[in-house]
């Protein structure tokens, strides 16, 4: 199969993982070449699918509008602690906690790093490691969000995938994540204490015991 780049989209299909969560060097090879070309894909991030590029004004332009321009669900995400650094403030404790909680199913919500006009941002580091393999070679946070068909609904049927996307952007399927999936759960400390926003995979227990962990 030919390398993905700006002008051609490929569409990659595996069965499933590794043992370890990694997939083979030659697709992480194109998909890697591809997004450093601006190009966007649509993969699975922790078995949700989504579409992911390189943060670059013109690749998040055109993510917004096969999305259909919902630009509060993106998120970054990071294969490393340095890649959160550049974006987001952490003080200590924060930090010792998201070394807990990271890598995992779990996104939060913190303050950025130019934080003149107190916004915050979403970032998640992904527990597999074929996607921690590709950021790391990317070499810079990706942004992502998730794909939705036709009616709105999480995009998780191949042939659906393929009909709605096949014409805006490349796709790796990974056939074992093409089935309902828990949403990651989304929790909130840019403000120097723990909410839970929305319980997903990671139950709130599981997430406050990591937390308080430090204080006790």
């Amino acid at each position: 199969m030919m390398p993905v780049s700006k002008i051609t989209r490929g569409i990659y299909e595996i069965k499933r993982l590794k043992k370890d969560g990694s997939i083979a060097c030659e697709h992480v090879d194109c998909v890697v070449n591809a997004l450093k070309n601006g190009e966007i894909f649509v993969m699975p991030v922790d078995a949700i699918y989504g579409l992911v590029g390189i943060n670059r004004d013109d690749v998040v332009k055109a993510i917004k509008e096969i999305a259909g321009n919902r630009e509060e669900n993106f998120e970054f995400i990071i294969s490393n602690f340095k890649m959160l650094e550049d974006i987001a403030y952490i003080d200590k404790s924060s930090y010792d906690f998201l070394r807990r909680l990271w890598p995992g199913e779990v996104t939060v919500q913190l303050k950025k790093r130019d934080c003149r006009h107190n916004s915050c941002v979403m970032m998640r580091m992904p527990r597999h490691k074929y996607l921690l393999d590709i950021i790391n070679r990317v070499g810079m946070p990706l942004v992502y969000v998730p794909a939705k068909n036709c009616i709105k609904k999480m995009a998780l049927n191949e042939k659906d995938i393929i009909r709605k996307f096949k014409n805006f952007c490349s796709l790796l399927i990974i056939n074992e994540f093409n089935k309902t999936h828990t949403m990651p759960t989304i929790i909130d400390i840019s403000c120097d204490a723990l909410r839970i926003i929305n319980e997903g995979r990671v139950n709130s227990e599981e997430i406050k015991s990591l937390y308080f962990l430090g204080n006790v």
